[in-house]
């Protein structure tokens, strides 16, 4: 009997220790309301210097403008105001205004590869990807920049797709 109970402690303390050591150096920051502001700042603070409010939309809105790959990239917030300023959604967006612009085929082909953002013709016939982000009970600072980064990654491709040389 002592010898199970010696293990048991055993294997408690190692999965305890396990945990410890599985534990990341810092915790997440996390924003239970989103708005516009914390994303300036959540840009900022890991590396998108050139963050800035470039417009407002027809609600008042800030539009954010930062580079994203070799590209313009724009950030769009939707559904704010309804619990003071929080948002509840914003839009990663990259447009290209090009002569040339890629066959219906290869769009269809590369959202056939991607999980979270889809590319399109708009209706000035330019390609361009978009990528929704729900803010909706929050977000932490970690998740959000994986989000965008994961979002450069993809208009990275998409660039090789379209040939773009900015």
């Amino acid at each position: 009997m002592n010898q199970i109970k010696s293990l048991f402690g055993a294997a408690l303390f190692t999965l305890g220790t396990m945990g410890i050591a599985a534990a990341p150096a810092s915790a997440a920051e996390y924003i239970g309301t989103v708005e516009p502001n914390d994303i300036v700042e959540m840009l900022r603070d890991n590396g998108y210097d050139d963050v800035r409010i470039a417009d407002t939309d027809y609600e008042d809105l800030p539009i954010l403008n930062f580079k994203l790959a070799d590209s313009n990239a724009v950030i769009y917030f939707y559904e704010c105001g309804k619990t003071g300023k929080a948002c509840e959604f914003l839009q990663l967006y990259v447009g290209w205004s090009m002569d040339n612009r890629p066959s219906y085929k290869a769009i269809n082909d590369f959202n056939a590869g991607e999980r979270f953002s889809q590319a399109y013709i708009d209706d000035e016939n330019d390609p361009v990807i978009e990528q929704w982000v729900t803010l909706e009970g929050g977000i932490s600072d970690v998740n959000f920049i994986n989000t965008v980064a994961t979002f450069g990654e993809v208009v990275e491709k998409f660039e090789d797709l379209i040939e773009w040389e900015g």
